[in-house]
């Protein structure tokens, strides 16, 4: 099978070494007549078994048509943030754990991965968020956001105390440890595990997910992805403003969080035979169904 890809980056986990996955991962992807490129990352981990040199990201970004990353959903999300402004489509290889976004087993990279290359996949295109840290009108930081942006209470603990704006008019003021504004991807990570709904990605929403509020009214609610989001931060004792869990930044009384849609896209491709809900069903244990056992009655004797 001939590649439709002719430069692919490939991207490893950081915390791992994956050397004969990495390994059996590039042969396939030459086989199939690729050039492949590799980050620093998977170019140290094969140092002494290959003299292939390491890329950075947006070097691999400028010059590649296709990624791959070895790794897990946190790998993933990293990746592409860093690749977003490139428009590159990425595959992923679980070698992590729940594997939502990296869909496809390192046994089955043999057998999905090819078809792929060749043009036989489903192209899932999905919405990113981003946003700005206002401190006294000055833009302190800036970020992008594939599962969720949002405020958590710092090392010290306690609540943190936030008004919402939606499109420049009050939605609600709130105590809680923290608010999340999830993507439709997002909605199966921490916003799911905060008590969010789950979101199909073809959505284009964003869900405000309360993290245990002090008020039993206050429930997470969906949004249009178009609307804007200004999150006043009125009273911690310690907070930090988050992208994808990933990275951070610091957070004082009369900071704004403003949330917009992002202007880039991810785009992932997934084999054909790709299919969401059976995803949901074993990811999340749905497909657990309890067998109904018959009770034996002891008969009775004489």
């Amino acid at each position: 099978m001939e590649s439709t890809f002719k430069k692919i980056a490939v991207f490893i986990k950081p915390t791992e070494m994956l050397v004969e996955p990495l390994e059996t991962l590039i042969r396939i992807l030459e086989e199939c007549g690729a050039d492949v490129l590799l980050c620093e990352r998977s170019a140290a981990s094969l140092k002494g078994r290959s003299h292939r040199l390491g890329h950075t990201r947006a070097e691999l970004g400028k010059c590649c048509d296709l990624a791959v990353v070895l790794g897990g959903d946190g790998t993933m999300l990293g990746v592409a943030r860093d690749l977003a402004e490139y428009d590159l489509p990425i595959i992923g290889v679980n070698a992590g754990r729940l594997g939502f976004i990296t869909d496809i087993v390192i046994e089955e990279m043999e057998r999905l991965l090819p078809p792929i290359l060749c043009g036989q996949y489903q192209r899932d295109v999905r919405h990113l968020l981003t946003a700005d840290v206002v401190r006294k009108g000055e833009v302190i930081r800036r970020g992008l956001a594939v599962n969720d942006i949002g405020i958590t209470h710092g090392r010290v603990g306690g609540m943190v105390e936030f008004i919402i704006n939606v499109n420049g008019r009050r939605m609600s003021s709130q105590s809680a440890d923290g608010i999340i504004c999830s993507t439709p991807t997002g909605s199966t990570a921490y916003a799911l595990a905060a008590g969010g709904p789950i979101l199909d990605p073809s959505l284009e929403g964003v869900c405000l997910v309360p993290v245990a509020p002090h008020t039993l009214s206050s429930r997470p609610i969906v949004l249009p992805m178009n609307v804007s989001i200004d999150i006043e931060l009125t009273d911690a004792r310690d907070a930090v403003v988050y992208f994808d869990m990933q990275e951070f930044c610091d957070a004082r009384p009369g900071d704004i969080l403003s949330i917009r849609p992002a202007a880039y896209r991810l785009t992932i491709l997934h084999p054909e035979e790709y299919d969401y809900f059976d995803m949901l069903r074993r990811k999340l244990k749905w497909n657990f169904m309890p067998t109904s056992v018959k009770k034996q009655t002891k008969q009775p004797t004489n």
